[in-house]
């Protein structure tokens, strides 16, 4: 067997549901199914999942959207930069207020 496919048994069931709106065979869609189950598993990264997929970067992003599957994420650890940085702007801009007033 070439190793660069394989060969995989679908229960005839599934055939039905195959084949979606954004893909053009059976086999493209079984890619994407695999490429988001292993970016929501947390296997793969967005452009890993994506090159897998056969998509672009963006054409993946819509296809999670279109499924209400988060593409991003934000952790607390991104909230606390956030914070930090919106204090340090905010004490910047009222440092900067304070030297204009002295002016």
């Amino acid at each position: 067997m070439d190793e660069s496919k394989a060969k995989v048994g679908i229960n005839p069931e599934f055939i039905p549901f195959l084949k979606g709106a954004h893909v053009n065979s059976i086999d493209e869609d079984v890619n994407i199914s695999l490429a988001l189950y292993l970016f929501t598993a947390r296997k793969i990264t967005l452009a890993r999942a994506a090159e897998l997929g056969g998509k672009s970067i963006s054409d993946f992003i819509q296809i999670l959207i279109n499924h209400n599957i988060h593409w991003a994420e934000y952790t607390e650890e991104h909230k606390k930069q956030d914070d930090e940085t919106i204090d340090f702007i905010l004490k910047e801009d009222g440092k900067g207020k304070q030297d204009e007033s002295d002016l």
